[in-house]
Order: C-alpha cells, then structure tokens, then sequence
C-alpha cells in the first residue's frame, strides 16, 4: 500500500475514533449534576431585590447567572415587619417573609384568584402570590394618595375575599 493512502486511513480511523468519543461524552455530561436554577425576583424597589427562595440581598449581591441572591442573608426574613398586622415597611421583606410556610400556606396561596372577576386566574407560585400581596393593598392606602403608616406593604389575606381563607386566618391569630 502506497504511504499517503495508509496515511489516510489512519486520518479516517482517528477521526472515526474522536467522533465517537465526542458522542459518549455528549450522551454522558450531565448525568448527576443538577440543573442551573433561574431564580425569579423582584424588582420594585431601587437597592434591595428577593428572590423565590426567600432571600433579600442587594442588586450587587446578586448571582449574574442564576439571578439568585447569594443565600448570605437569613432565609424569609422579615426585618422591618409587622407579624401580628402581616405588614412591612419594605417591599422585599414583605415578600421574603411571606414566603416562610410558617406565614403562607402553599395550597391556599395558589388558589386565590389574583383578581376580583370570577374569570380571574390564580397565581402559578408562593412567590407570586407574596409578591403581588405585598405590592398593592387598598386597605393601608387613605385618600387614594397616602399610606396609614410605614408598614403598607402586607400580605395577609383581607377578610372579605373568601370564607376559608377568613377562617384560617382568625384561627392562625389564636394559635
């Protein structure tokens, strides 16, 4: 056999050799390791965000991939909050501390509608719910332009918008 048609056999079996090893390793990269989480967060407030595991951290402290906060912080923490009124004084507290399944019930957090019309859909997560109970509440709002105190930011369940959640909620206060 002449040397340039050895040479090109040998050129074919190595590629055919690294091919192979490229499929075994593409069939075999992620086995065990777990997925990259996205973490979902708010973004009203200017310096502080919280994200869906319950943390709260500055824009700064955030993890640039996953968009989580670092864990530094105490998880549901409700710094600046009201547990007897369920109010706070900071939007990502609020919803930091809303998450905690000691304040929020993950079955009836998912199915209050986020919206009076009985077409009104329900929210998909805890993190939804809290952050959407912790952004609009008429009831700490006078005069349609000012709040009654600092903590404006609730997330209890107000006591006209379902018999058992008003329940629940009257039974949690005497526990």
């Amino acid at each position: 056999m002449p040397k340039p048609r050895i040479s090109l056999i040998l050129l074919l079996c190595h590629m055919f050799i690294l091919q192979l090893a490229f499929t075994i390793s593409g069939i075999r990269k992620d086995v065990g390791l777990k997925d990259k989480r996205i973490c979902k967060t708010t973004v009203q407030g200017r310096y502080l965000l919280s994200d869906d595991w319950g943390h709260v951290c500055d824009a700064l402290s955030v993890d640039p991939v996953s968009r989580c906060c670092s864990g530094k912080g105490a998880q549901f923490d409700c710094h600046g909050c009201n547990l007897d009124s369920q109010c706070c004084n900071s939007y990502e507290f609020c919803v930091s501390c809303c998450q905690d399944p000691a304040h929020t019930h993950k079955e009836l957090a998912l199915s209050v509608k986020i919206a009076k019309p009985s077409t009104a859909g329900t929210y998909s997560s805890v993190f939804d719910f809290c952050a959407g109970r912790c952004r609009h509440n008429s009831e700490s709002v006078v005069h349609e332009n000012a709040y009654l105190s600092d903590f404006h930011h609730c997330f209890s369940i107000p006591s006209n918008s379902s018999g058992e959640w008003a329940e629940v909620v009257v039974m949690r206060k005497y526990i």
